[in-house]
């Protein structure tokens, strides 16, 4: 059943995008996975914070639907941002901005790589 709502809460979440990305267009800028990312964000703190507030009250598999579900269709830029507020609420702010920097850094180098690697073999 676990498995169920989290691929259910996916499937939204892939198409609520969908609807936002093609819903804003601002010439070249990519305006609609921008804003994707920045609610995803916004709604996966406001979750964290009713998830701490009532840890106990709401069902795991809730939780799963929303974090590993909904967002993790929506976007994946919520789960980054979230674990940097995990490492910087908990004081370790050196790990905190590596961890952005490295994400952002080494996510971008490993596209251009797969890019050219497979440009290169194909």
């Amino acid at each position: 059943m676990n498995f169920l709502l989290i691929a259910i809460g996916g499937a939204c979440g892939s198409v609520a995008r969908y609807l936002i990305t093609i819903s804003v267009v601002a010439g070249k800028f990519p305006l609609g996975t921008f804003l994707v990312n920045v609610l995803g964000s916004m709604i996966a703190g406001i979750a964290y914070y009713f998830v701490i507030k009532h840890f106990d009250a709401i069902d795991p598999r809730f939780k799963n639907f929303i974090f590993a579900g909904f967002l993790g269709g929506f976007t994946t830029f919520s789960a980054f941002s979230l674990d940097f507020f995990r490492l910087f609420s908990a004081g370790n702010y050196s790990q905190a901005f590596l961890f952005a920097f490295a994400t952002v850094m080494f996510s971008i180098l490993a596209l251009f790589f797969g890019f050219y690697l497979t440009k290169l073999i194909t």
